[in-house]
């Protein structure tokens, strides 16, 4: 993370600007959220100067002009087009807004890889609103909260930004995850130049210091503590974010509750502790940079990749980061990456098998495969297959099909494969007219094959999933049929069944696949050594 300008300020205290250059309202409460973490950047109602141009010092403003998108409906704004999503733009059909509203904010995250890119798909998808009159953005603003919580703030942020963060909602989120990324210039000067934002005290202190204007900071500081408009808890942290210095031989303030993003930073920036216990998932971007310490760095990764929030390269990267510091968890999976990079430079090809087994079966264990498999691809396709022992084969074969990679994991498939891995092959290379493969008993792959196999069908019709299809409620039927699969490779056989055959029938034939697949070969223990 790039560090705050250092510098020794002023002491707090001195100069104070005159109260009658600041409207009141602009110290109001600002408006409340449903994630109870985010920073109150801004007030409301908005309060316009009293003249364009008009100095309050280092609360000084300037006028600025907003042109809304042409004709377009809030709740509509989506950063993939249906031609992107396979999605209708009539995604909702007659479904109501608080319905939607209430499946984007209950539907559980989880699943293997696939199911968990499904649900930000649909959150960033471009689509017509549902059912209801809404002048709050309430769906645009319940698709970034959702994103928020799971964590993927460079996909909030690109949601964000194509609305335009104009409005105080969106204001304030923009400026979180500004604070979350280490980005918070463009936010800062976003409340610099535009009055109708209306930034508060605490938010205008941090933006000029971050800017480098301490001394602006401090008299904002000063004048806030006058007013009464900053809490003396938010004093206190202000003042420590100011001068750390004069506060080191204190002891550390207690962590508020909720620790809004605006803490989190000004208490990491001078090296207060943390509060005990998993910090939400939008937090964990501060430890992905190269600084952060390695087991930290790797515990955020993993925490991220998991939900969804960010792709693998971020995870390797850490797992590379350095030596491994001791034995067990993280550190087992960073030295096992770190033996796998050794033996595939190894021009012998001795160890290979045994550094991709370990590899393979410590990511699986803690649901990373797919994440492997992406992760080298490249490099397995260089492999010769005379090289390999079977086992490795089939491992590199199951891998490769998992990266969709099909067409270069022929050359490895083995002689003989279990029900998982030949159902996996099948619907990764599907061939008019051929029957998939008998499961042969395996009520995993048993279950798919219900879902696929053309000669019967999984009959939806009956279901609720059902009736929602042919009612046109397309996203709901998919966020149920997600919901269903959060479990993963515990999902229950008649649940994969049922979800999977309604992502079929909603269009969505290519992202049920992945699941399958994904579902079938996400656990290595169908390979034996």
């Amino acid at each position: 993370m790039t560090p705050f300008p250092a510098r020794r300020p002023l002491l707090l205290g001195g100069l104070l600007l005159p109260l009658c250059a600041v409207a009141t309202p602009i110290f109001a409460e600002g408006p409340r959220s449903a994630i109870p973490w985010l920073s109150e950047s801004i007030t409301a109602p908005p309060v316009e100067p009293d003249s364009p141009g008009e100095t309050l010092g280092p609360l000084q403003t300037e006028t600025i002009t907003v042109t809304p998108l042409d004709g377009t409906e809030p709740d509509a704004i989506g950063i993939l087009p249906s031609e992107t999503t396979g999605f209708a733009r009539s995604l909702w059909g007659p479904t109501d807004l608080e319905t939607a509203r209430d499946l984007i904010e209950t539907t559980r995250s989880g699943g293997v890889p696939e199911t968990r890119a499904l649900f930000l798909r649909l959150l960033l998808a471009e689509a017509e609103p549902p059912m209801g009159d809404d002048d709050r953005a309430s769906l645009l603003t319940a698709r970034i909260d959702r994103l928020l919580r799971e964590g993927a703030l460079e996909q909030a942020d690109a949601l964000i930004l194509f609305a335009t963060p104009t409005e105080a909602e969106l204001f304030r989120r923009w400026f979180d995850i500004g604070l979350l990324t280490d980005n918070a210039e463009p936010a800062c000067e976003a409340l610099r130049r535009n009055p109708s934002l209306s930034p508060t005290l605490p938010a205008r202190v941090f933006c000029l210091a971050r800017g480098g204007d301490w001394n602006a900071a401090e008299i904002t500081l000063t004048l806030g503590r006058q007013i009464g408009s900053i809490s003396p808890e938010q004093e206190e942290m202000l003042a420590r974010f100011l001068d750390p210095e004069i506060f080191e031989s204190e002891p550390p303030p207690p962590v508020p509750d909720p620790l809004t993003p605006l803490d989190f930073l000004m208490r990491e920036a001078v090296g207060l502790p943390r509060p005990p216990g998993q910090l939400p998932l939008a937090f964990l971007h501060y430890d992905l940079g190269e600084h952060t310490p390695m087991r930290m760095r790797i515990a955020a990764a993993e925490r991220l990749l998991r939900a969804g929030a960010i792709a693998s390269p971020p995870l390797f990267a850490a797992y590379r980061a350095g030596e491994p510091a001791a034995s067990g968890g993280v550190w087992d999976r960073a030295a096992a990456i770190q033996d796998l990079d050794k033996a595939l430079e190894d021009p012998t090809g001795e160890g290979l098998a045994a550094s991709l087994a370990d590899a393979d079966n410590r990511l699986a264990d803690v649901g990373f495969r797919v994440a492997l498999a992406r992760e080298y691809a490249p490099a397995f396709m260089e492999i010769s297959r005379d090289t390999l022992t079977g086992t490795a084969r089939s491992r590199i074969f199951e891998l490769l099909l998992l990266a969709g990679e099909t067409e270069a994991a022929t050359p490895f498939r083995p002689d003989q494969l279990g029900p998982k891995a030949e159902l996996a092959a099948s619907l990764a290379a599907p061939e008019e007219g051929n029957a998939l493969p008998d499961p042969k008993g395996d009520p995993m792959a048993t279950a798919i094959l219900e879902a696929f196999d053309p000669e019967s069908p999984a009959d939806i019709a009956a279901t609720g999933f059902g009736d929602a299809l042919d009612e046109g409620r397309q996203g709901e039927a998919i966020l149920r049929s997600i919901d269903l699969l959060a479990d993963g490779i515990q999902t229950s056989p008649q649940s994969l069944t049922l979800a999977l055959s309604t992502l079929r029938a909603a269009g969505q034939e290519t992202a049920a696949r992945h699941i399958a697949i994904e579902t079938l070969l996400g656990d290595a223990g169908s390979v034996n050594d």
